[in-house]
C-alpha cells in the first residue's frame, strides 16, 4: 500500500508540473504579442472566503466514534454531509510570458452538524459536530483575459493544484491516523480585480474546489476515504510589486 500511495503521489506532482510547463509554452507562443513592462504584475495577496462544502464519505472496516469516544457504527459506513467554510489565503505571483504563476497558502475551517447516512434499510440522520481545519499549499496559475490594458479593472481566470493537511480534529479516526495520507485538491474559478490605490487592487475570486482524500496505506484494511466539492467566494487585496522590477 506504500509503494502505491508513492506511485500515486510521483503521479500528482508530474501532472502538475505537466500543466505549470504547458501553461509557460503556451505563453511564450507566438499566439501573444509581447507584453509591456507596465503590464505585468507582481502580485502579493491576502484574502478571506467563505462558503459551502459538501462531503461524500466512505469508512470501511474501522468503527466511527461520537466525540465522547462511543461507537456509532463498526464496519463499513457511507455518509453524506454539508458544512460552512471560511478560509484565509496568502499567495504570491510573478509573469512568465502572458500568464502569472506562484503559490500560495491557505487555511480553511469547516463544521459539521448532521450527517445523512446510507444503510442498506435506507437513510438516516445523524447529529454530529466535527469542526477541523484543512492547511493548503497549493501552485496557481492565472490567464488574464486582456493582459495590456489601461483600464483599472481586470478579468483572469485562475486556476490551482495543491496538497492540504488537517488539524483540530475531535475524532482521532475521522480521517486516520498513521502517516502519508493521500490528499489532493484542484479548484478554478475568475478572479476580477480594481486598482482602488495605484498598484493596490481590491479582487474577488468565486471558486469552486474538489478535494481527495484517502487515509494512509499503512492502516489497511481500513479504509476512510473523502470526496469534499465547495463554493467558495475570496476577497481580498493584492499589491503590485512590479515598480520594484519595471
Amino acid at each position: 500500500m506504500l509503494n502505491t500511495f508513492l506511485k500515486i503521489k510521483r503521479r500528482a506532482v508530474a501532472l502538475s508540473a505537466l500543466l505549470l510547463f504547458s501553461l509557460i509554452g503556451f505563453s511564450q507562443s507566438g499566439y501573444f504579442y509581447h507584453a509591456t513592462k507596465s503590464s505585468e504584475k507582481y502580485f502579493v495577496a491576502l484574502g478571506y472566503g467563505f462558503g459551502t462544502a459538501r462531503w461524500n464519505s466512505v469508512f470501511k472496516s474501522t468503527e466511527f466514534y461520537d466525540k465522547d469516544g462511543a461507537v456509532i457504527n463498526m464496519g463499513d459506513l457511507k455518509f453524506s454531509a454539508n458544512s460552512p467554510t471560511r478560509n484565509y489565503d496568502v499567495n504570491v505571483m510573478a509573469p512568465i510570458g502572458r500568464i502569472r504563476f506562484g503559490l500560495g497558502i491557505d487555511f480553511e475551517f469547516h463544521y459539521l452538524a448532521q450527517l445523512k447516512i446510507y444503510t442498506k434499510e435506507g437513510e438516516d440522520y445523524l447529529l454530529f459536530d466535527e469542526g477541523l481545519r484543512f492547511d493548503k499549499i497549493y501552485l496557481q496559475a492565472e490567464v488574464p483575459f486582456a493582459y495590456d490594458t489601461d483600464k483599472k479593472y481586470s478579468f483572469s481566470w485562475n486556476t490551482k493544484l495543491g496538497w492540504f493537511g488537517y488539524t483540530n480534529v475531535k475524532r482521532f479516526n475521522f480521517l486516520g491516523e498513521k502517516p502519508f495520507p493521500t490528499s489532493l485538491l484542484a479548484s478554478s474559478g475568475i478572479v476580477a480585480d480594481y486598482e482602488v490605490y495605484p498598484r493596490v487592487y481590491a479582487y474577488v475570486l468565486p471558486n469552486l474546489e474538489y478535494k481527495f482524500y484517502d487515509n494512509s496505506g499503512l492502516e489497511a484494511p481500513v479504509d476512510i476515504r473523502h470526496s469534499v466539492f465547495s463554493a467558495s467566494i475570496l476577497c481580498g487585496i493584492r499589491v503590485d510589486l512590479g515598480r520594484f522590477y519595471n
